[in-house]
C-alpha cells in the first residue's frame, strides 16, 4: 500500500516526496495556465464588449472566470494543505499518522 505520510528512515521517503514533488509542480502549471487564460480573456473580453452582443459576451466570460476560479480553489484546497501536512510529518514536526484516513478519505476527493 502507498503511503505519503512516510517518516525520513522509510523506505518508500524518496517515491513519495518524488509523487509530492509532481504534485506540487503540476498544481503551479494548472493555476498559472488558468490565470493566463482568465486574463487573455477579461483583455478580450474588453475588446468584444464594444459590440451589440456584448452582454452575452459578458456573461459568458464571467462564468468562464468562475469555471477557472473553482478549479483552482478545489486543486489549492486539496493538494496545499495535503503536501504540507506531509512535509511536517516528514521532518518528524508532527505525527499525521492518524489524520491519514481524514486526508485520504475527506480531502483528496475534492478535487
Amino acid at each position: 500500500l502507498f503511503k505519503y505520510f512516510v517518516h525520513q528512515n522509510d523506505p518508500q521517503r524518496r517515491f513519495s516526496l518524488t509523487i509530492l514533488s509532481i504534485n506540487i509542480l503540476c498544481f503551479a502549471i494548472v493555476a498559472i495556465s488558468y490565470i493566463f487564460i482568465n486574463a487573455k480573456t477579461i483583455k478580450d473580453s474588453g475588446i468584444l464588449t464594444k459590440t451589440p452582443t456584448s452582454k452575452m459576451v459578458r456573461r459568458r466570460n464571467q462564468k468562464l472566470q468562475r469555471k477557472i476560479a473553482a478549479i483552482i480553489g478545489t486543486n489549492f484546497v486539496c493538494w496545499i494543505p495535503f503536501v504540507i501536512v506531509s512535509g511536517l510529518h516528514y521532518f518528524g514536526v508532527i505525527d499525521a499518522s492518524a489524520q491519514y484516513s481524514l486526508f485520504s478519505i475527506v480531502i483528496l476527493p475534492i478535487n
